[in-house]
């Protein structure tokens, strides 16, 4: 079947469907119920993402060694995803569902396996031989599990591995709690002595392997929702844009509009999982931003002759035996070693671990990370008040602060996230034997944060602290709260809102982290040669600014010499700044030294003051300019964007790639446009899709970064990437 803007009917079983494309090539799928809509989705996920969520599937299943290719990338991929589990677990899930979602997820996985029956492989699967499966609830299940994982539970993982390699080197401890303040203060001796003596083993699989663009990892967002006592409409708006690795193709999400005998749905879909993650029906809105809920912690395991120590004796460390097909190699079997924590951190063997002090790593989302959610997805398509939908998304697995909306003006904030039950910060391990160091369950979701109907009449998210008084400790890692204060005060200096507002605010350059900054530094600044460039600068990081190019390299010099000459060491902090996700994501924790005047220990960082540091710093980047030969931000901020199954390795003229595509703002703007590398490959986080919409309009503002489909050689691998490269939409309709 060929999908066009003609109205096509199709029938599945005892379903029929109306189904066309509109002017940009979104679907649209008018059915009778949300069971029938399911099975239609399943078939156009089918249709137009068929590499992208088999591709996820393998992945998940550490299957790519068998079915694709194998070498000694894949087999890394295979090994991580076999430790992690995600397909084991998502079987023993199913069992969990609630018969309603069960259904819903069996119609999807009957449409998909429609599709799949009816049509010849695809060309990917042509090239490598892979005939694919039936699709199964497990596999949904295992996507949205590793949906929770990769880059939000394995970000929170990333820095708290990096304190207890600093512990371990034993850099200076009073500085290190001073940049983690306070989630340190009350780490002890004992613990830090045990630290020292822990093997390290690094099982996170290096980033620039191929095939893990494949996997949606949500980074960042933005997220508002304004009440009708702020609109000038009096009606309610919702507006979202998840920031996600733009620099792949196809796009994460796929874009959806779904038509029911009772109620519509518009917004974005994953593929692989039934139901709509963030949008409308014709009651609410929903959407949501990563909440940095802490999930993981490590804990230290002592093992001694195949055993290792609790706080009541010596149990057995339990063996997990895997098999790893490769093609046309030998099969790799190993052992995996477990605690009841977790997976013992070392390399995946076929022998006991020798005697010794290990890490594990305890993630709450490991065993029940996913059928809770997918009952809140189907449950979420019935809400028809915002109250209610934050009652059903406070039981979602993944860490979110979902902001949700009604046409009769209520707006909700609500956390969601597997919250462990810990007595400490949770930044740092404790010794899994010692009494009352592991979890003590999990928190009910009626401890999670809420806010409803806030008197300035909006509501704002975007990756801040949001830890609340009188709840537990949710949050010891988030990134700053310059997005969201830049929101915040657009939102109030205009007293009637209407949506034109909406879209300029979702496409702000201004940095208001550059802004602060430059305050600061501007005694040092004006007597400086070459300061009109930043004088002038309007702290907006737009594609031909040169003050946005120079503030990066004051900015980036700062960091290395505060934080690299004067605490890890110049090539140590280098390779934490360009080589990993870490000060990228929490770089408001070292702003909060450099910036806060009042900022607890601040002498420890500064040899005399803390202005001559910034003079000193200024002069020398200052000084140092080519005025000749400076670049603008396009030319420094740009990516190409590389197809996840290819991944690069074929010529650029065949059009499976794209690019250079220039990426307008950065770390701290509203459009976070931040372009990095991460373990050895150029990665970003950016707004992957952009929503504005009035409630009582049956239709939306959108744009994706790409396009529905993942056909290279179809009219719709592309079609909105233009629109946002300029900062531009589309109007998404539905006929009601």
């Amino acid at each position: 079947m060929k999908l066009t803007t003609d109205v096509q009917t199709l029938t599945l079983g005892s379903d029929t469907a109306s189904l066309f494309r509109d002017e940009n090539g979104v679907p649209q799928i008018h059915t009778t119920d949300p069971i029938a809509l399911a099975r239609f989705t399943g078939y156009m996920h089918a249709h137009d993402r068929q590499m992208q969520m088999m591709l996820v599937r393998l992945i998940a299943q550490g299957r790519l060694s068998e079915t694709l290719k194998s070498d000694d990338d894949t087999l890394a991929i295979d090994t991580f995803m076999r430790e992690m589990a995600f397909n084991h677990e998502a079987e023993r899930e199913v069992r969990h569902l609630t018969e309603a979602a069960r259904s819903f997820c069996e119609a999807y996985c009957k449409g998909v396996n429609e599709y799949l029956r009816t049509h010849k492989k695809i060309l990917e699967f042509k090239l490598t031989g892979y005939n694919p499966e039936p699709w199964e609830i497990k596999d949904t299940l295992a996507t949205i599990k590793i949906m929770s994982f990769i880059g939000l539970a394995q970000g929170q993982g990333e820095v708290e591995k990096f304190i207890i390699q600093c512990l371990k080197n034993q850099v200076d401890l009073d500085k290190l709690k001073s940049l983690f303040s306070p989630h340190l203060d009350d780490i002890d001796e004992d613990s830090i002595e045990l630290i020292k003596r822990t093997k390290i083993y690094n099982p996170t699989v290096p980033e620039h392997l191929p095939f893990l663009k494949a996997l949606p990892k949500i980074l960042a967002s933005n997220n508002w929702v304004v009440s009708p006592k702020k609109t000038a409409t009096r009606t309610t708006y919702h507006c979202c844009d998840p920031h996600l690795e733009i620099n792949r193709l196809p796009a994460i999400w796929y874009e959806l509009v779904g038509k029911t005998e009772d109620n519509y749905y518009m917004g974005i879909t994953m593929p692989g999982v039934p139901g709509w993650i963030m949008g409308k029906n014709k009651n609410i809105g929903f959407g949501f931003t990563y909440g940095f809920m802490d999930m993981i912690d490590f804990f230290i395991e002592e093992v001694q002759d195949g055993k290792y120590r609790t706080n009541s004796g010596w149990v057995d460390l339990e063996e997990r035996t895997e098999i790893i097909k490769r093609k046309k190699k030998e099969d790799y079997k190993f052992k995996f070693i477990e605690t009841e924590r977790g997976v013992l951190e070392c390399p995946p063997t076929n022998e006991l671990p020798e005697d010794g002090l290990y890490l594990v790593r305890a993630w709450s989302g490991h065993k029940n990370g996913a059928a809770k959610s997918l009952d809140s997805i189907y449950e979420l398509h019935k809400a028809e008040a915002a109250k209610q939908a934050a009652d059903i998304v406070s039981k979602v697995t993944i860490s979110c602060n979902w902001l949700l909306s009604d046409i009769k003006g209520n707006i909700v904030y609500q956390q969601s996230g597997i919250l462990p039950n810990r007595n400490h910060s949770g930044l740092y391990p404790l010794p899994g034997w010692r009494s009352g160091a592991y979890w003590n369950g999990i928190h009910d979701p009626s401890q999670h944060s809420r806010i409803e109907n806030p008197e300035e009449g909006f509501l704002v998210t975007a990756n801040e602290n949001l830890n609340q008084e009188g709840k537990p400790l949710s949050i010891n890692m988030c990134m700053g709260p310059y997005r969201s204060n830049r929101i915040k005060t657009l939102l109030s200096n205009t007293e009637k809102l209407d949506l034109d507002d909406m879209l300029i605010i979702q496409s702000d350059l201004f940095s208001t982290q550059a802004d602060e900054y430059l305050e600061r530094l501007s005694p040092f600044i004006q007597n400086s040669g070459n300061a009109e460039i930043l004088n002038k600068w309007d702290r907006k990081y737009d594609k031909n600014s040169y003050g946005a190019v120079v503030f990066e390299k004051l900015y980036e010099e700062l960091l290395i010499e505060v934080f690299g000459r004067g605490f890890l060491g110049e090539d140590t902090f280098l390779n934490l700044l360009k080589k990993s996700p870490i000060v990228v994501d929490f770089y408001h924790n070292f702003d909060k030294i450099l910036l806060e005047e009042n900022f607890a220990n601040s002498e420890l960082w500064f040899d005399g003051s803390r202005n001559s540091v910034f003079k000193k710093v200024v002069e020398k980047v200052i000084g140092s300019l080519d005025m000749n030969n400076l670049k603008t931000w396009k030319e420094i901020n740009n990516v190409e964007l590389t197809n996840i199954f290819f991944d690069g390795k074929i010529p650029k003229f065949l059009g499976f790639d794209y690019g250079p595509v220039i990426i307008q703002g950065c770390r701290a703007t509203v459009v976070q446009g931040s372009v990095y590398e991460a373990y050895g490959r150029k990665t970003t986080f950016c707004p992957s899709w952009k929503f504005v919409c009035d409630l009582n309009d049956n239709y939306a503002y959108t744009v994706l970064a790409g396009g529905p489909s993942d056909r290279r050689y179809g009219p719709h691998y592309l079609n909105d990437l233009e629109k946002w490269i300029n900062l531009e939409y589309k109007k998404l309709t539905v006929d009601v």
